[in-house]
């Protein structure tokens, strides 16, 4: 009589045959429709990023762990996902910690520096995943085993689990030197060079344009700028002389920072020439400006600035 359990030596395998591999993981993501909960906003209408069709949330979502803001997570609906992870993966998957709490303990992991590197890096941090998993489950209990972390370098990462999979963005990530704290560094406000918690090329330049503009824009003195982290979200505060208070978090600073500041600087202004993300040659585009100017105030909303993008950039040929 033979026995009819077999051992997984039989086959040949060892610790190393049963680490599972990122693709493997991605070919099982559940792709569903964006939810619909009460608690959260509308979602946008499908984008498609990096040959994923995904849809980000209308506004912030408010969760127990701090906000998350719609470029940091969003939700995939459609598309291969292990296309993406075998094209942008970087080999490595995490599990997540058993409880909540356990995400303070989790030390931030740079996957890649941008500008002064000193400060800060872009990466993963515990309470980006902890945002992460509270969107995806809605919050509550869950169960550890059931999801899975897939890294990407400096690309989106992945969370999957029952309820679906989301494409997370690398956030900047807090590097302040042990003991000594934050460098400083120093802006231009009005007259006035205000000293700032601050390395990072990048951030700087945003929080420099987002001074400006609300001097410009609003009329408003300011007199210091502050920096703070509230549950792992990196923000800047400006205060005026009159005590009123603007606060602003370090990766929308990062992207306010990289906005084109006048028509001349916009990708296709220069002849209306630009090469797509497919295809070897230049087309034309047709452009004839923005209707705004930046510092304008439209429906109590400041225009910031100006940027080029795709809407479908798979297929633009």
């Amino acid at each position: 009589m033979t026995d009819s359990r077999t051992s997984l030596s039989a086959f040949g395998s060892t610790g190393e045959d049963l680490d599972p591999a990122p693709t493997s993981v991605a070919r099982c993501a559940r792709l569903t429709a964006a939810p619909d909960r009460s608690e959260f906003p509308e979602w946008e209408s499908p984008d498609t990023e990096w040959g994923l069709q995904t849809r980000r949330p209308a506004s912030s979502i408010q969760t127990s762990a701090g906000h998350v803001q719609p470029q940091q997570t969003r939700w995939i609906v459609d598309g291969d996902v292990a296309e993406y992870v075998e094209e942008y993966g970087s080999g490595e998957i995490w599990g997540i910690p058993d409880t909540y709490g356990g995400f303070d303990g989790i030390d931030p992991f740079v996957t890649h520096v941008d500008g002064c590197c000193e400060g800060y890096g872009y990466g993963i941090d515990g309470a980006a995943l902890e945002k992460a998993l509270r969107v995806l489950t809605g919050g509550g209990r869950y169960s550890a085993t059931e999801y899975t972390v897939i890294l990407c370098g400096p690309y989106p990462w992945i969370l999957t689990g029952p309820e679906g999979t989301l494409l997370c963005s690398c956030m900047p990530v807090d590097r302040p030197d042990p003991g000594e704290g934050r460098r400083s560094s120093n802006i231009q406000a009005g007259d006035t060079r205000l000293a700032v918690e601050e390395e990072n090329d990048q951030i700087l330049h945003g929080l420099a344009h987002f001074v400006r503009l609300l001097e410009e824009a609003k009329d408003i003195e300011i007199e210091r700028v502050e920096y703070d982290t509230v549950r792992g979200d990196v923000k800047h505060s400006v205060h005026s002389a009159d005590g009123d208070s603007f606060s602003m978090e370090a990766a929308d600073l990062a992207t306010l920072g990289t906005l084109a500041k006048t028509v001349s600087k916009v990708e296709v202004a220069d002849r209306g020439r630009i090469k797509p993300p497919n295809g070897d040659h230049t087309v034309a585009i047709n452009w004839d400006g923005p209707e705004h100017e930046v510092g304008d105030v439209i429906d109590e909303r400041i225009i910031a600035g100006y940027e080029f993008a795709w809407e479908n950039p798979d297929d633009s040929l």
